[in-house]
């Protein structure tokens, strides 16, 4: 059969009295309806259930609402007759959600302090009976030495070196070792300002290298607080201080205009009750022909930290921060010519004119002491000597 298109059009076949696409589209057209038929028949069922379990939701609604109203009324009652309603699913008011709010708060701030409290007891069984803040395991802390190992005595445990540390003068950072080979050291040492800066690793060692058997901590105690801003006005200076030694004193002529801010250390240092405390004022190294060396360290006043390479040789008299820091260790030079090798790298910031003190500093120098790193090393005072700056 051709078909109505031409030679190439489709034929269609017949299936009794129908062709098979009429006998698809009716079967399709019936799935249809029965599809539609049991959709309609479920939403009249959901729609019964729902409404015969409506009035206990109604119920329960407006007998929520009633306790919700009766307690703002008992808890505010001058907001009694102030509170409105939108709908029957709105009904809080702002002291309702207050409410809320507050009881939010003040459970979530009591599992809080919960949590803080629990913390704090993991802390004190880990470091005993004395409550350590900020440990750090893995972990040697830098900076200037109060008391060694030896001298700080056997420590059992990282909280006893901080209790150590809690009750000796100067001391904010402490390191503790249990490993065999330093089993009990406590090294108590201290850095200027803590509130300011973290101590320093030493030896270049990473936080939580396992192969640093050390334990550090540190305490917010022993230093001056950084100053406030001032009003711009000057600090006045003082032109000389003296240096009190148990042999005497010898006194220091300042030079703001080789460094002020040393200056301004210095004047701190003598004007300050108890600048100097125990031994974190002395002198304890002594070259004969070179210098006479000590430390002005204070816990109460800012410590200088500033250089300045001033571009004056130092010479015989003249005084200046140690190792070209900006101290708390100091040196008078006491070399017949000026120190040419020293270059510019220290800040200097006072000179010993008078020969009286100079006579004081030449008898220093010529005390009793010993080189205990052997020929050729630094050599010492064997018995350090405190001083004081009035």
């Amino acid at each position: 059969m051709v078909g109505i298109f031409g030679r190439h059009s489709p034929t269609i076949k017949k299936h009794g009295n129908a062709p098979h696409y009429i006998l698809g589209m009716k079967k399709k057209r019936k799935a249809r309806h029965q599809s539609a038929n049991k959709i309609l028949l479920a939403c009249v069922v959901f729609a019964f259930a729902l409404a015969s379990v409506a009035p206990v939701f109604r119920k329960h609604d407006e007998h929520a609402k009633a306790l919700r109203l009766d307690a703002m009324h008992h808890h505010h009652p001058h907001h009694r007759f102030s509170m409105s309603f939108t709908s029957s699913s709105n009904y809080y008011s702002d002291d309702d959600a207050s409410d809320a709010i507050q009881t939010t708060s003040k459970t979530t701030t009591h599992k809080k302090e919960e949590e803080e409290d629990s913390d704090d007891d993991d802390d004190a069984r880990r470091t005993g009976a004395f409550a350590c803040p900020d440990i750090r395991e893995h972990c040697e802390y830098d900076g200037a030495v109060v008391l060694d190992g030896v001298a700080a005595g056997p420590t059992k445990s990282i909280a006893d070196c901080c209790e150590k540390c809690s009750t000796t003068s100067g001391c904010n950072v402490y390191v503790f070792c249990d490993e065999s080979w330093c089993k009990g050291q406590c090294w108590l040492k201290r850095i200027e300002s803590p509130d300011v800066e973290t101590p320093k690793l030493r030896n270049g060692a990473r936080e939580g290298d396992l192969n640093v058997p050390w334990t550090s901590g540190m305490l917010m105690k022993d230093y001056a607080k950084a100053e406030k801003t001032r009003d711009g006005t000057k600090k006045t200076l003082k032109e000389y201080v003296s240096i009190t030694t148990p042999v005497g004193a010898f006194t220091i002529r300042l030079k703001p205009e080789w460094h002020r801010k040393s200056v301004e250390y210095l004047t701190d240092l003598a004007e300050t009750e108890n600048a100097c405390q125990g031994t974190s004022c002395k002198l304890y190294r002594v070259e004969p022909g070179f210098l006479v060396q000590g430390v002005l360290r204070s816990f109460v006043v800012r410590a200088n930290k500033e250089t300045f390479q001033f571009q004056k040789l130092m010479e015989y008299g003249d005084v200046g921060w140690a190792g070209g820091s900006a101290g708390p260790d100091f040196f008078v030079y006491l070399g017949e010519k000026p120190a040419t090798w020293l270059k510019f790298d220290h800040t200097i910031w006072g000179t010993v004119e008078d020969p009286k003190s100079l006579e004081v500093l030449e008898k220093i120098v010529k005390m009793d002491s010993h080189t205990p790193g052997g020929p050729n090393t630094m050599r010492f005072l064997r018995e350090e000597m405190p001083i004081r700056v009035v």
